[in-house]
């Protein structure tokens, strides 16, 4: 019964709605009927006019009981209700000596499933410009009906151009950010070029100290490991400003020295978070690639984990040879896991845009990319996985040509 109820609420204000789209601005007297009665459900102005009522005085009664004297009329409202089909009636309502006569035309309402609503009827008194106000009519519902495409029409013009909206918006958020990468660029070359006569300058004291016979062996291993770095720096810098470009092809080396290195290189943050970390690598396994690229990439993925564990917890460095599912040729996965709090999922489809970032005043958002930028110049990728519930951490996957 409630359903029903809702139903039949349902088909009412949606006839009332299709009432107003075609009569409200119509002058000829025009009502909307509905239910087996022929209930009165919307009624327009020129329609109270005619009865001399008010619209709260008519919706709800019954049609016979506003113009009584009306049985064929009500006959030919059967009709209509029950074949779906228009159809017309002249009479005379009321007797004496000025008779007045009545012209009713009806037609049935459909939904956009082609239910029956109900019945629009129109009404004018009968005289030497019937035939005009039927032409009138006519033209009026021929008019609702070009009214009705040219709606679907604008409505679909309206969804192409939100669309050519948000293209817009992304195209210029596209060009904002790369402005942002060229800004960033240009003064990263001139920082490049600030850093870099001290940065030769601290080297060849480096080079010096090394060659003393005066320099202690664990002096000299820290002065070597700390000028590798230097010359990473150099090669970032020379990079950066345009003048370094590879002479030599890319070297093959052992995946377990580029992990031991970067693990060397943080062993102080290590050890001063806590952080337990483990190393699964095949000590045999094999790498073609920029050694010193690749161990940028690892060493920001660890500092990132370190980051986000604080102090304990853990992180695994696995390395492995798999299969492209594709054409079988042999790849190199390496993955860096953590046990930390994850990224939230609103932000992990982010993680690897310029300039994006959740660490604040602290962060650049350029890291990740960074990251993602040299992947994939090895013709490689990187992926990520994160959770934040039960069982929480981040894990990064690169896959590398062998």
């Amino acid at each position: 019964m409630a359903t029903e109820q809702v139903d039949s609420a349902a088909q009412e204000a949606d006839l009332a709605m299709l009432c107003r789209a075609v009569a409200d601005a119509s002058p000829l007297p025009m009502a909307g009927l509905g239910g087996p009665l022929h209930t009165v459900r919307y009624v327009n102005l020129a329609f109270c006019l005619l009865n001399g009522k008010s619209k709260d005085e008519l919706i709800g009664t019954a049609f016979c009981e506003i113009t009584p004297g009306t049985n064929e009329c009500m006959l030919l409202l059967d009709r209509v209700a029950k074949t779906g089909l228009a159809d017309s009636h002249t009479g005379q309502e009321h007797s004496g000596i000025h008779p007045l006569y009545r012209s009713y035309a009806m037609w049935p309402l459909l939904g956009a499933d082609y239910s029956h609503l109900g019945i629009m009827i129109q009404v004018t008194e009968a005289n030497k410009f019937h035939e005009d106000a039927v032409a009138m009519n006519q033209a009026l519902l021929l008019s609702s009906i070009r009214q009705h495409e040219l709606t679907e029409s604008a409505d679909l013009l309206n969804v192409q151009l939100q669309a050519a909206i948000i293209l817009a918006k992304k195209a210029e958020e596209a060009l904002i950010g790369s402005e942002k990468l060229a800004s960033a660029g240009r003064m990263a070359a001139v920082l490049a070029h600030e850093i870099n006569n001290p940065l030769a300058a601290v080297m060849n004291l480096l080079f010096l100290a090394q060659t003393s016979a005066d320099t202690p062996g664990p002096v000299r291993q820290y002065l070597e490991m700390a000028d590798d770095e230097l010359k990473r720096i150099a090669h970032i810098t020379r990079q950066t400003l345009g003048f370094y470009r590879e002479s030599t092809a890319p070297t093959t080396f052992r995946v377990v020295t580029l992990i031991d290195s970067v693990i060397d290189l943080l062993q102080a943050k290590i050890i001063s978070t806590q952080v337990t970390v483990q190393k699964e690598c095949d000590d045999l396994l094999e790498i073609t690639a920029s050694f010193g690229e690749l161990r940028q990439v690892i060493s920001n993925l660890m500092l990132n984990s370190l980051d986000a564990l604080g102090e304990g917890g853990r992180v695994t460095l696995r390395a492995s040879i798999s299969q492209d599912p594709l054409n079988g040729s042999a790849r190199i996965r390496i993955t860096l896991a953590d046990s930390g709090q994850g990224i939230d999922a609103t932000v992990l489809p982010r993680i690897f845009e310029p300039f994006f970032t959740t660490k604040g005043s602290i962060g650049n958002g350029l890291g990740l990319w960074v990251c993602k930028q040299i992947i994939e110049k090895h013709s490689g990728n990187i992926k990520v996985r994160s959770r934040t519930s039960d069982g929480h951490g981040t894990t990064f996957s690169m896959v590398l040509p062998d």
